[in-house]
């Protein structure tokens, strides 16, 4: 299943990440769902092995937005992308393809401040579990806008 491409209407802000690099912010938004993830065959045989359990983890970025509970970690979208938007989650600072520390980690758009709006990562995602979406900036800042204040 895609990416909802209405989840800031229909999710709700649980969290927020900081880019350790800049003073760039990203929201996580929730709930999630199990999807594709759920049921790769590469990602339940990480998870197992791990002893960690597949859980819905919801929608990470805004106007880069990867839904986690979809992506599959080919790494496809982190070769696609010009400008870096994305990392790895487990393993922070690395890009490449291979560099993820196995299938249960996550392109983790924290560089999404970056993106220059060229839809390559969209156009790559197996699962369409990536959505660019310009006319999300403005429900990104906001949020951030808000959450500052509280």
């Amino acid at each position: 299943m895609p990416i909802d491409p209405n989840f800031p209407k229909k999710h709700q802000i649980t969290g927020k990440f900081k880019d350790p690099l800049s003073d760039n912010y990203y929201l996580v938004w929730g709930p999630g769902r199990l999807a594709e993830a759920a049921i790769d065959p590469k990602v339940k045989s990480d998870y197992q092995a791990s002893g960690e359990e597949i859980k819905a983890l919801g929608v990470h970025g805004t106007f880069v937005a990867v839904d986690w509970d979809s992506c599959i970690a080919d790494g496809i979208c982190l070769l696609s992308c010009p400008v870096k938007v994305f990392e790895w989650y487990k393993n922070p600072g690395e890009t490449g393809r291979n560099d993820r520390k196995d299938y249960t980690d996550k392109a983790n758009p924290v560089k999404e401040a970056n993106c220059i709006w060229c839809m390559a990562c969209v156009e790559v995602c197996p699962t369409k579990a990536i959505k660019v979406d310009q006319a999300n900036l403005e429900i990104h800042e906001k949020e951030i806008a808000r959450i500052s204040l509280n």
